[in-house]
């Protein structure tokens, strides 16, 4: 009610000025040409002051309406804009302060009063480079919305994140002439983030001490190769970055290669440590790993994108693999990386069967039986690289 009361005492003292100054003019201008109060003039003038002043009660009171709505259409803008939870600043283009919310007061402890015809480098930190502020700058310079998160300093010193938009508000002839920016404190929330992230990372450092633990744990299980869970794992990550892999899916693929043999657990030691040759009943039970590895895993959600080499590394470009037998494409990606440097790493070391073959020997295997056990892409670019990998170049 009192916000009424103020649009309508504006509006009032306005259109009292006008209706006053109007009266003044019409009755003033008119009498100057009376002569006296019996001449035909007179009746005249009489009849034209009361014309006149009839227009100005009419105009006057269109006056009256118009003014008080545009005075309560631009408080509602006000109100809206001085509630506002975020602080707000408009600044001219040149980038002084002319209005500032109470929020920005308790966002920053700058006063409204020492805010207007200062520039925002009021609240710089120091934490940013000059860069930055040239790259916002160039943004709303061009007529783009600016929007990114910053170190800002308060009025005391302190520091704080602070969300920022900052529009570009144009006239009506589409020239750039003041800019509004809205500011938020999120402070709080980036701290959440952190300790998500932190969380997250230890949590992620668990698991992948876990799958490493288990590799090892399998690897003393299986003293016949001893090692290789992880010189497979280092192979293979390299391989899969040559082949353009990055990012998480390298991990995927660390952790896929670390477990590709889990499923053994799974297998008797009777026939896995068997040391004659295993009858066709025993080959049936120890080409059953892959699934054992899939039952073990598939429930643990962390893990299902690097369930691809456990599951499927025994499988063969020309369909005679297991236990799936799968063909060409078919098989993931990863796996047919997999089988490349899995096939190589034990043909290149003891066996308490065979000594280690030479690399030449084994690079000749890998491109024999590229495109019938092997990818052939993923065997030429292994024997593209195995030289100066084994060499230790690259």
């Amino acid at each position: 009610m009192g916000n009424g009361r103020h649009q309508s005492r504006f509006a009032i003292r306005i259109t009292a000025i006008y209706a006053l100054v109007s009266a003044i003019w019409i009755v003033g201008s008119d009498l100057l040409f009376v002569s006296g109060p019996g001449s035909a003039l007179f009746t005249i003038s009489l009849i034209s002051i009361g014309k006149g002043l009839m227009f100005v009660a009419v105009t006057a009171a269109m006056l009256f309406i118009l003014l008080w709505r545009a005075e309560s259409e631009l408080h509602i803008r006000s109100a809206a804009l001085e509630a506002a939870a975020n602080a707000i600043i408009i600044s001219s283009v040149d980038g002084v302060i002319e209005w500032v919310n109470p929020a920005f007061t308790t966002l920053t402890g700058y006063s409204a009063a020492e805010s207007r015809g200062a520039t925002p480098r009021l609240l710089r930190s120091g934490v940013h480079d000059q860069q930055f502020y040239q790259q916002f700058w160039g943004t709303i310079l061009s007529g783009q919305v600016w929007r990114g998160t910053l170190v800002n300093r308060r009025k005391d010193g302190s520091l704080y994140d602070e969300e920022q938009t900052i529009t570009p508000v144009r006239n009506h002839a589409g020239q750039i002439i003041r800019f509004i920016a809205i500011k938020q404190d999120v402070s709080e929330r980036r701290r959440h983030e952190q300790a998500l992230h932190d969380a997250n990372r230890s949590l992620v450092a668990a698991y992948d001490a876990t799958i490493a633990g288990w590799s090892q744990a399998l690897d003393l299980r299986d003293k016949e190769t001893n090692g290789h869970s992880q010189r497979v794992t280092s192979l293979t990550v390299r391989l899969a970055g040559a082949m353009g892999i990055t990012g998480v899916e390298i991990e995927h693929i660390r952790r896929g290669a670390l477990l590709h043999d889990i499923g053994k657990m799974g297998v008797p030691d009777s026939i896995l440590l068997k040391p004659g040759p295993l009858t066709d009943a025993e080959w049936e039970q120890m080409r059953m790993h892959p699934v054992y590895s899939y039952d073990l895993l598939h429930e643990i959600a962390f893990l299902t994108p690097a369930l691809a080499i456990p599951i499927s590394h025994h499988e063969r470009w020309d369909g005679q693999g297991y236990p799936a037998g799968l063909r060409g494409e078919q098989i993931p990606l990863p796996a047919r990386i997999f089988a490349v440097v899995d096939v190589w790493d034990a043909l290149t070391n003891d066996r308490p069967y065979r000594a280690a073959w030479p690399p030449s020997r084994a690079c000749a295997y890998l491109a024999d039986h590229a495109g019938v056990h092997f990818d052939p892409v993923v065997v030429a670019v292994f024997l593209a690289h195995i030289d100066a990998w084994s060499a230790g170049e690259l």
